[in-house]
This record gives structure tokens, C-alpha cells and sequence, in this order.
């Protein structure tokens, strides 16, 4: 069973996570999806608990390990010793994602060195700031690393995810169930052009 974490903090984007969460979690025989935090559960910036599965160090041995993104939330994670020393991620042999300001927790680890991502627009100039050459796409691709920007680019992200595992009718199935009534082949054509067109290398 393919071991996907998602991983959360305190003042995480309800809608970066939860999304990620419905669209994965309906998938009960491909993956098993864990949610890893620093503590047993993590407030959302609306206030919403989430209860985590364990602690963020399991992600170092989870076959999929995604970011969620927070305004308020990310600035103190990538300040949170706990939570960076934590980390132990291999790109070789793990697929590594983030939603919009989670690419700043891939830059802090150091995964962004010498490739390029992307991030929400307004995060740009932060992301800019680290040293990261930005993208104005909704999803970029190097190798097993891929960020996305803007809330509704997870569907792209959780759509390569799919893909890499497994194939692109896998993707499709994974996210039939959001797209709106008919418009299948308007979302698939952008979906799948969005994607393939992520790829850097």
C-alpha cells in the first residue's frame, strides 16, 4: 500500500488541506493517507481542528509527502526548529509536493536549490526572496518535486500524483467526481495540458 502524508501545522489554509484530504482520502485501496503534524491535532486559519495521525518525522518514510500552504501558518513553520529538524526527505525516492506557500517549507529544507516553483502570486516576492526563481505557472515539475499555486491548482497537484503512481487513467478517476456537470472534457483537456506542461525536466 503506497503511503501518501499530507503534512499540517497551526494556521494551515482550510481549503489547501481539505481539498488535498477529500480528493486522496476517497481512495481507500491505492494509498493510505496519514496526516502528520508537530502535535495531536492543528488549528486552521478558520479555526477548524484537525487531529494528526502522527508526528511530521514519519514523513521521511512516506512514499508521497505533501505541504499545505497558510499565510499565517507557513512563516511560523519554517521558524519552528522542531518542525524543519524533522525533515529527512529524499527526492530520489520520494514524491515531494506543496500548495501554494508550502513551497517556502521546501525552499527552507532545501529541496528548491537550483530549480525553479511556483507559489500563490501574492507569496511570489517571498519565494523570490529565498532565492528561488518563480514561475507564473500553476504547476511546476522537477523530477519527483512539484509545486503548485493558487488553492485550485490541487487538483493539478493531486492529479500528478496519480499519474506518477500510476497512470493518466488513474488520474482521471481520482478526480471524476470534481468536475463540474458537463464540462469532463473542457477539465480533462486542462488538467492533463496543465500537467504535462509542468515538467521542466
Amino acid at each position: 500500500m503506497i503511503s501518501v502524508a499530507i503534512v499540517i501545522f497551526d494556521e494551515f489554509t482550510d481549503l489547501d488541506f481539505f481539498l488535498m484530504w477529500d480528493i486522496l482520502g476517497r481512495n481507500k485501496t491505492d494509498w493510505r493517507v496519514k496526516v502528520l503534524g508537530t502535535k495531536s491535532d492543528h488549528v486552521s486559519t478558520l479555526g477548524m481542528q484537525v487531529k494528526t495521525h502522527g508526528h511530521v518525522s514519519e514523513a521521511n518514510g512516506a512514499d508521497v509527502v505533501l505541504f499545505t500552504s497558510g499565510y499565517l501558518g507557513v512563516p511560523a513553520a519554517i521558524e519552528d526548529q522542531e518542525f524543519i529538524n524533522a525533515f529527512h526527505l529524499n527526492p530520489e525516492t520520494q514524491l515531494i509536493g506543496s500548495i501554494c506557500a508550502g513551497s517556502f517549507i521546501l525552499a527552507k529544507l532545501g529541496l528548491l536549490e537550483a530549480i525553479s516553483a511556483t507559489t500563490h502570486p501574492d507569496a511570489k516576492a517571498g519565494l523570490v526572496s529565498m532565492g528561488v526563481a518563480v514561475q507564473d505557472k500553476p504547476l511546476v515539475v522537477h523530477g519527483n518535486i512539484a509545486t503548485a499555486g493558487g488553492c485550485l491548482s490541487s487538483v493539478y497537484l493531486i492529479g500528478w500524483v496519480a499519474e506518477r503512481l500510476f497512470d493518466e487513467a488513474k488520474r482521471k478517476e481520482v478526480l471524476r467526481q470534481l468536475i463540474p456537470a458537463g464540462q469532463q472534457e473542457i477539465y480533462e483537456e486542462l488538467i492533463g495540458s496543465s500537467i504535462k506542461s509542468a515538467h521542466v525536466n
